[in-house]
């Protein structure tokens, strides 16, 4: 099997994560990163060695229209993922999004019903769902009866991101566990937020209350804070 010629838009804090496992992955082939910072895109080809026939630009779109390109990941932050994931999905390209896929469910399913007609894959990078210790509490929860209650807090002070609140940057890591421990639908939910500063570098929600009702009463409930 010939390996995915893949981009990589986004070389930031998580971008070169995905860009080393990439580079590492038998089955995939980086053949353009993509950054609006020049001499960050500079700093990571040489931190990764990269082959000169790797593209390396600041403009997402010239990237995405390459002619030879199959895959893309987008890890840029939140508020370009809706054009550039629709983009790329135009192009027949596959996709890996960075969480959030976008910043409304309105825009995120479409994007999906796109990916279906398009029949390109469009996955989000839930990172934890795939960490044994998920992937084994899963497979538990059935043996050990009903589930009742499911609890998870979490806080984490930077990166400060201006395009998105604590639900959409921390709150989506435990939602997305605890859904998929739960492997079923809730029927309610309800929520509360606070802004923590009067500081403008964090012009949204710093604090979050989450609570969510399944069948059967069981209720998920997260604390999330900056």
């Amino acid at each position: 099997m010939l390996p995915v010629k893949l981009a990589v838009l986004g070389v930031g804090r998580w971008g070169v994560h995905l860009l080393r496992n990439f580079l590492a992955h038998p089955q995939a082939q980086v053949v353009a990163i993509a950054d609006p910072n020049a001499d960050r895109l500079q700093t990571v080809a040489n931190a990764f060695q990269l082959d000169a026939t790797v593209q390396r630009s600041i403009d997402w779109q010239q990237v995405l229209h390459r002619s030879d390109l199959e895959a893309v990941a987008i890890v840029t932050p939140a508020s370009l993922h809706e054009s550039l994931i629709e983009t790329a999905l135009k192009q027949n390209l596959h996709v890996l999004a960075e969480k959030p896929l976008t910043l409304n469910p309105q825009s995120a399913r479409r994007l999906c019903e796109l990916s279906d007609r398009q029949q390109r894959q469009l996955v989000v990078d839930h990172t934890y769902l795939f960490h044994p210790a998920i992937q084994q509490g899963r497979s538990q929860i059935s043996q050990l009866g009903r589930l009742r209650y499911g609890y998870a807090t979490r806080t984490h002070p930077d990166p400060i991101r201006p395009d998105v609140d604590v639900i959409w940057d921390l709150a989506i890591h435990d939602l997305s566990i605890l859904n998929f421990l739960a492997a079923i639908a809730p029927h309610s939910r309800s929520g509360t937020g606070a802004k923590l500063a009067d500081d403008p570098r964090r012009p949204r929600l710093g604090e979050a209350g989450i609570s969510r009702r399944l069948c059967g009463n069981a209720a998920l409930v997260l604390g999330q804070s900056r």
